[in-house]
Protein backbone atom coordinates (compact mmCIF):
# COMPACT_ATOMS: atom_id res chain seq x y z
CA UNK A 1 0.00 0.00 0.00
CA UNK A 2 3.00 2.26 1.27
CA UNK A 3 4.30 1.44 -2.31
CA UNK A 4 1.21 1.95 -4.39
CA UNK A 5 1.22 5.92 -2.60
CA UNK A 6 4.39 6.21 -3.74
CA UNK A 7 3.95 5.22 -7.27
CA UNK A 8 0.87 7.76 -7.10
CA UNK A 9 3.66 10.48 -5.61
CA UNK A 10 5.64 9.91 -8.21
CA UNK A 11 3.10 9.83 -11.28
CA UNK A 12 1.24 13.05 -10.64
CA UNK A 13 4.69 15.04 -10.47
CA UNK A 14 6.03 13.22 -13.25
CA UNK A 15 2.77 14.21 -15.05
CA UNK A 16 2.75 17.84 -13.74
CA UNK A 17 6.76 18.34 -14.87
CA UNK A 18 5.76 17.52 -19.03
CA UNK A 19 7.82 19.51 -21.34
CA UNK A 20 9.50 22.97 -20.25
CA UNK A 21 6.64 23.67 -17.18
CA UNK A 22 7.20 22.83 -13.65
CA UNK A 23 4.02 22.06 -13.33
CA UNK A 24 -6.36 15.29 17.19
CA UNK A 25 -9.36 16.31 15.84
CA UNK A 26 -12.80 16.39 14.86
CA UNK A 27 -13.94 15.81 11.43
CA UNK A 28 -16.73 17.55 9.88
CA UNK A 29 -16.51 16.23 6.61
CA UNK A 30 -19.87 15.59 4.68
CA UNK A 31 -20.99 12.20 5.33
CA UNK A 32 -21.27 8.74 3.59
CA UNK A 33 -23.15 6.49 4.70
CA UNK A 34 -21.54 4.56 7.16
CA UNK A 35 -22.51 1.17 6.55
CA UNK A 36 -21.83 1.49 3.01
CA UNK A 37 -18.91 3.64 3.42
CA UNK A 38 -17.13 1.12 5.79
CA UNK A 39 -16.82 -1.46 3.18
CA UNK A 40 -14.62 0.62 0.89
CA UNK A 41 -11.63 -0.78 3.70
CA UNK A 42 -11.43 -4.39 3.36
CA UNK A 43 -10.46 -6.99 5.85
CA UNK A 44 -7.32 -7.49 3.69
CA UNK A 45 -6.38 -3.70 3.65
CA UNK A 46 -7.57 -2.87 0.29
CA UNK A 47 -7.57 0.51 -0.30
CA UNK A 48 -9.70 1.66 -3.57
CA UNK A 49 -7.73 3.57 -6.36
CA UNK A 50 -8.05 6.92 -5.41
CA UNK A 51 -6.09 8.82 -8.58
CA UNK A 52 -7.10 7.21 -11.56
CA UNK A 53 -5.80 7.92 -15.07
CA UNK A 54 -8.51 9.30 -16.68
CA UNK A 55 -6.78 11.44 -19.46
CA UNK A 56 -8.67 11.78 -22.77
CA UNK A 57 -6.57 10.24 -26.41
CA UNK A 58 -8.65 12.87 -28.09
CA UNK A 59 -6.67 15.62 -26.64
CA UNK A 60 -4.24 17.29 -28.75
CA UNK A 61 -0.67 18.09 -27.42
CA UNK A 62 -1.09 21.39 -26.40
CA UNK A 63 -3.14 19.93 -23.27
CA UNK A 64 -0.79 18.94 -21.51
CA UNK A 65 1.62 22.16 -21.39
CA UNK A 66 0.89 24.67 -18.89
CA UNK A 67 -1.91 27.09 -19.47
CA UNK A 68 0.19 30.60 -20.35
CA UNK A 69 -1.51 32.27 -17.65
CA UNK A 70 -0.92 29.51 -15.25
CA UNK A 71 -0.04 31.04 -11.29
CA UNK A 72 1.69 29.37 -8.93
CA UNK A 73 -0.24 30.93 -6.21
CA UNK A 74 -3.77 31.12 -7.42
CA UNK A 75 -5.93 31.75 -4.89
CA UNK A 76 -5.81 33.69 -1.62
CA UNK A 77 -5.12 32.42 1.81
CA UNK A 78 -8.49 32.75 4.38
CA UNK A 79 -7.07 31.30 7.28
CA UNK A 80 -3.75 30.00 8.65
CA UNK A 81 -2.14 27.96 11.30
CA UNK A 82 1.20 27.49 12.35
CA UNK A 83 1.56 24.93 10.06
CA UNK A 84 -0.86 25.32 7.23
CA UNK A 85 -2.68 28.02 5.32
CA UNK A 86 -6.04 27.40 4.01
CA UNK A 87 -8.33 28.81 0.62
CA UNK A 88 -11.74 28.60 1.28
CA UNK A 89 -12.73 28.43 -2.74
CA UNK A 90 -14.79 26.18 -3.52
CA UNK A 91 -12.23 23.97 -5.46
CA UNK A 92 -15.50 21.66 -7.42
CA UNK A 93 -16.48 24.77 -9.00
CA UNK A 94 -15.47 24.82 -12.51
CA UNK A 95 -13.79 28.63 -12.46
CA UNK A 96 -11.61 27.81 -9.46
CA UNK A 97 -10.70 24.48 -10.69
CA UNK A 98 -9.02 26.49 -14.09
CA UNK A 99 -7.13 28.22 -11.64
CA UNK A 100 -6.07 24.89 -10.12
CA UNK A 101 -5.38 23.17 -13.14
CA UNK A 102 -1.98 22.96 -14.60
CA UNK A 103 -3.33 22.59 -18.11
CA UNK A 104 -6.28 21.42 -19.94
CA UNK A 105 -5.95 17.53 -19.09
CA UNK A 106 -5.59 18.26 -15.53
CA UNK A 107 -8.88 20.39 -15.61
CA UNK A 108 -10.84 17.63 -17.04
CA UNK A 109 -9.69 14.78 -15.04
CA UNK A 110 -10.48 17.02 -12.41
CA UNK A 111 -13.94 18.13 -13.55
CA UNK A 112 -14.58 14.23 -14.24
CA UNK A 113 -14.01 13.68 -10.36
CA UNK A 114 -16.01 16.52 -9.22
CA UNK A 115 -19.15 13.38 -8.54
CA UNK A 116 -16.85 11.50 -6.94
CA UNK A 117 -15.88 14.01 -4.09
CA UNK A 118 -17.68 15.83 -1.30
CA UNK A 119 -15.56 18.72 -1.17
CA UNK A 120 -11.56 20.47 -2.66
CA UNK A 121 -9.34 22.78 -1.27
CA UNK A 122 -6.24 24.33 -1.95
CA UNK A 123 -3.55 24.38 1.04
CA UNK A 124 -0.08 26.18 1.28
CA UNK A 125 2.16 24.12 3.81
CA UNK A 126 4.29 26.15 5.47
CA UNK A 127 6.14 23.19 7.24
CA UNK A 128 6.72 20.52 4.80
CA UNK A 129 7.67 16.62 6.13
CA UNK A 130 10.83 17.21 4.31
CA UNK A 131 11.53 20.29 6.58
CA UNK A 132 10.54 18.09 9.69
CA UNK A 133 12.83 15.21 8.59
CA UNK A 134 15.76 17.61 7.57
CA UNK A 135 15.24 18.94 11.33
CA UNK A 136 15.55 15.40 13.00
CA UNK A 137 18.63 14.35 10.77
CA UNK A 138 20.11 17.66 12.59
CA UNK A 139 18.72 16.73 15.93
CA UNK A 140 19.13 13.04 16.01
CA UNK A 141 15.49 12.66 16.82
CA UNK A 142 13.17 10.12 15.23
CA UNK A 143 9.75 11.58 13.52
CA UNK A 144 7.22 9.53 14.87
CA UNK A 145 4.21 11.82 13.91
CA UNK A 146 3.40 14.54 11.46
CA UNK A 147 0.26 17.15 10.90
CA UNK A 148 -1.26 16.51 7.93
CA UNK A 149 -3.82 19.20 6.71
CA UNK A 150 -7.59 18.50 6.43
CA UNK A 151 -10.34 20.90 5.36
CA UNK A 152 -11.71 23.85 6.16
CA UNK A 153 -8.74 24.53 9.02
CA UNK A 154 -8.78 21.03 10.12
CA UNK A 155 -5.30 19.34 11.03
CA UNK A 156 -4.59 15.32 11.08
CA UNK A 157 -2.46 14.37 13.62
CA UNK A 158 -0.77 11.00 11.42
CA UNK A 159 0.92 8.70 14.03
CA UNK A 160 3.85 6.83 11.99
CA UNK A 161 3.78 3.20 12.75
CA UNK A 162 6.10 2.07 9.68
CA UNK A 163 8.05 3.17 6.74
CA UNK A 164 9.44 1.93 4.13
CA UNK A 165 13.31 1.34 3.50
CA UNK A 166 15.40 3.34 2.24
CA UNK A 167 13.86 7.14 2.47
CA UNK A 168 15.70 9.90 4.05
CA UNK A 169 15.01 13.60 4.77
CA UNK A 170 14.32 13.85 0.89
CA UNK A 171 11.69 11.07 0.46
CA UNK A 172 9.51 8.81 2.32
CA UNK A 173 6.66 6.79 2.46
CA UNK A 174 4.49 5.71 5.54
CA UNK A 175 1.78 4.39 7.14
CA UNK A 176 0.21 4.77 10.19
CA UNK A 177 -3.08 5.81 11.97
CA UNK A 178 -4.59 9.27 12.95
CA UNK A 179 -3.50 9.52 17.03
CA UNK A 180 -5.21 8.13 19.69
CA UNK A 181 -7.81 6.83 16.63
CA UNK A 182 -6.80 3.05 16.51
CA UNK A 183 -9.87 2.03 13.74
CA UNK A 184 -8.06 4.49 11.62
CA UNK A 185 -5.84 4.34 8.59
CA UNK A 186 -3.01 6.66 6.85
CA UNK A 187 -0.16 6.76 4.00
CA UNK A 188 1.59 9.32 3.28
CA UNK A 189 4.62 9.50 1.27
CA UNK A 190 6.41 12.75 0.62
CA UNK A 191 9.45 14.39 -2.40
CA UNK A 192 11.11 16.90 -0.88
CA UNK A 193 8.28 20.20 -0.93
CA UNK A 194 5.94 17.63 -2.13
CA UNK A 195 3.67 15.28 -0.67
CA UNK A 196 0.44 12.88 -1.00
CA UNK A 197 -1.62 11.29 2.00
CA UNK A 198 -4.78 8.92 2.44
CA UNK A 199 -6.31 9.34 5.97
CA UNK A 200 -9.33 7.32 6.56
CA UNK A 201 -11.50 6.80 9.77
CA UNK A 202 -14.67 4.70 8.63
CA UNK A 203 -16.53 5.23 12.45
CA UNK A 204 -15.82 9.38 12.07
CA UNK A 205 -16.86 9.17 8.09
CA UNK A 206 -13.61 10.18 7.44
CA UNK A 207 -12.32 9.98 3.95
CA UNK A 208 -9.80 12.55 3.30
CA UNK A 209 -6.81 12.53 0.32
CA UNK A 210 -4.12 14.86 -0.22
CA UNK A 211 -2.44 15.43 -3.40
CA UNK A 212 0.42 17.69 -4.42
CA UNK A 213 0.07 20.84 -6.60
CA UNK A 214 3.28 22.89 -6.40
CA UNK A 215 6.40 22.45 -4.23
CA UNK A 216 4.72 23.42 -0.73
CA UNK A 217 0.81 22.79 -1.62
CA UNK A 218 -1.96 20.38 -1.77
CA UNK A 219 -5.14 19.95 -2.88
CA UNK A 220 -7.28 18.58 -0.05
CA UNK A 221 -10.53 16.00 -0.76
CA UNK A 222 -13.23 14.91 0.87
CA UNK A 223 -14.15 11.12 -1.47
CA UNK A 224 -17.36 9.60 -1.49
CA UNK A 225 -15.74 6.31 -0.97
CA UNK A 226 -18.79 4.21 -2.74
CA UNK A 227 -17.67 5.55 -6.66
CA UNK A 228 -14.05 4.04 -5.69
CA UNK A 229 -15.47 0.75 -5.22
CA UNK A 230 -16.47 -1.05 -2.16
CA UNK A 231 -14.94 -4.34 -0.26
CA UNK A 232 -16.95 -7.64 0.55
CA UNK A 233 -20.61 -7.74 1.73
CA UNK A 234 -19.28 -9.12 5.03
CA UNK A 235 -17.04 -6.26 5.57
CA UNK A 236 -16.80 -5.08 9.34
CA UNK A 237 -15.92 -2.23 11.05
CA UNK A 238 -12.41 -2.82 11.33
CA UNK A 239 -10.14 -1.00 9.90
CA UNK A 240 -6.56 -2.48 9.42
CA UNK A 241 -3.37 -1.06 11.12
CA UNK A 242 -0.07 -2.17 12.26
CA UNK A 243 0.00 -2.82 16.43
CA UNK A 244 2.00 -0.16 17.53
CA UNK A 245 4.83 -1.52 20.00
Amino acid sequence: MILALGLILGGVLWSRRQGDAAIPVTPRSPLADPVVANQAVTKQGQVPALFTNQSSTHLPPTAYANYPDFNLRPLAVDFESDKVQWSLADGRETNVIRKLAHNPLEYERMVAENPKIYQRQLVYLKETAATRFEQAKLTGQPVQSLILPGLDGQELSFEIMASEPGGSSRHGQFSGRLAGNRDSLVTMAFQDGREAFMAFSPKDHLYVVGEPREDNQMIIKAIDPTTYGVGPTDSDDFVPVTTAK
